[in-house]
């Protein structure tokens, strides 16, 4: 039996259906490669029952505290005086018992930078316990989404990736970061977003049967999806006025030009911190754009909690999607849906730059009504010849997505 512990870094089981996808298809893939594998999951919440439907045998708390208050002023769990170190025994007896230690989910950001607490501290503090046991260690699927502004962030960006035994990135332009900081990446393998790896859900059925259960009934056979993250960690009230408003008015616009339905689908719902960040669950963010309709009758919002695989099942049941998150546009591509991208440079365009889009991806700052309504309409006009180009690029995407799963196999002599 080969024995492998997937560290997320915070973002695998915290509702975001990104990471969420991220993991699963490493999973699958994992079983796909080595029968045998016992995967131990180290995560924020640890949940049985969702590792049950990940198809992963064993999860274990990590570093994280529950929440936002609890982490306050603290050190990572079990690093404060008083904390029990349940936490800790566990991780390390998974961790001596390993044969990998797969560190994910976008580490190398300058978000909560500091001593043993934030993203990229944590991926060190693993890498340097994985050294001391002499466990290889894969960075997986990593993806330099935001520029390193400080020298602290480069620095444990570096000793993280020059220690790691194999690093895979979701494309070149993240191996192209990496060098411009002067790191080397002798180690590391440009493949492909994993979620690009995700099985697409045959027919409507199932999607159906949740807009049934969320009472909504689409007065139009054509549906077009729309999903938006609020920026809470840098936007003032009055930007996000802005931003509401014009969303609102372009929506209207669209609405009134196809005769669409629009339907607004969360890709995060975690509401643990709501009282610190209550726009990190996009549903909140909906509901105000929404309000600021003068179709509100054709705009319907997903307003339960849905497994990644329910969320995925809605998609086929959409025409055009538009989003500023970058795994709500590929759950829609993986179905052969057009999407409409806005976002960061850094984040959202590398991969509508993947599927030959690039072209038609609004900068965030860029964004406003009357360019988002030109886009749109664009899209949705040329919306079959899109969905034909984004299946031919999804046969060599799709391979990249499940070859982290190889090199994962590989490191392991497998």
């Amino acid at each position: 039996m080969k024995r492998i512990v997937i560290a997320g870094t915070s973002v695998y089981g915290i509702e975001n259906l990104g990471d969420e996808a991220l993991l699963t298809v490493l999973v699958r893939e994992l079983h796909e490669q080595i029968p045998d594998v016992e995967i131990t999951w180290l995560a924020r919440h640890p949940d049985q029952e969702l590792a049950d439907l990940y198809g992963i045998e064993k999860v274990a708390k990590n570093l994280d505290h529950d929440s936002k208050e609890q982490s306050v002023g603290r050190w990572y769990l079990g690093l404060n005086p008083g904390d029990s170190g349940d936490n800790l025994r566990t991780m390390r007896e998974a961790m001596e018992a390993c044969d990998l230690l797969i560190i994910g989910g976008d580490p190398f950001n300058e978000i909560s930078l500091g001593v043993y607490k934030g993203l990229a501290p944590q991926a060190a503090l693993l890498t340097t316990l994985a050294k001391f046991m002499q466990k290889p260690v894969l960075l997986y699927s990593i993806h330099m989404g935001r520029p390193l502004e400080t020298e602290l962030g480069r620095e444990l960006t570096k000793y993280c990736v020059t220690n790691a035994t194999k690093v895979t990135l979701r494309e070149e332009f993240s191996r192209d970061v990496l060098e411009e900081m002067g790191i080397a990446t002798d180690n590391t393998v440009v493949l492909a977003d994993t979620a690009w790896g995700l099985n697409p859900v045959e027919g409507t059925e199932r999607g159906l049967a949740i807009l049934a259960e969320e009472g909504i009934e689409p007065k139009s056979d054509k549906l077009i999806g729309f999903n938006f993250r609020h920026q809470y960690w840098m936007w003032s009230d009055e930007e996000w006025d802005r931003y509401c408003q014009l969303l609102a008015d372009a929506m209207d616009r669209v609405i009134e030009s196809t005769d669409a339905n629009v339907l607004f689908i969360p890709n995060c719902t975690y509401e643990v911190d709501a009282e610190f960040h209550k726009y990190q669950d996009d549903r909140p963010t909906h509901a105000d754009i929404v309000a600021r309709m003068r179709h509100k009758d054709r705009a319907h919002e997903i307003v339960k909690k849905h497994d990644i695989f329910e969320t995925l099942s809605l998609f086929p049941l959409l025409d055009m999607h538009f989003s500023n998150r970058r795994h709500s546009l590929v759950f829609g591509a993986v179905h052969g849906v057009p999407p409409v991208a806005c976002g960061g440079e850094w984040h959202v365009k590398p991969a509508m730059v993947e599927i030959g889009l690039g072209d038609w991806f609004i900068p965030i700052e860029e964004l406003d009504a009357e360019r988002l309504t030109d886009v749109m309409l664009k899209t949705w006009d040329a919306r079959e010849r899109i969905r034909g180009e984004i299946l031919e690029a999804l046969s060599r995407l799709r391979s990249g997505a499940l070859a982290h799963a190889v090199v994962a196999a590989e490191i392991m002599g497998r």
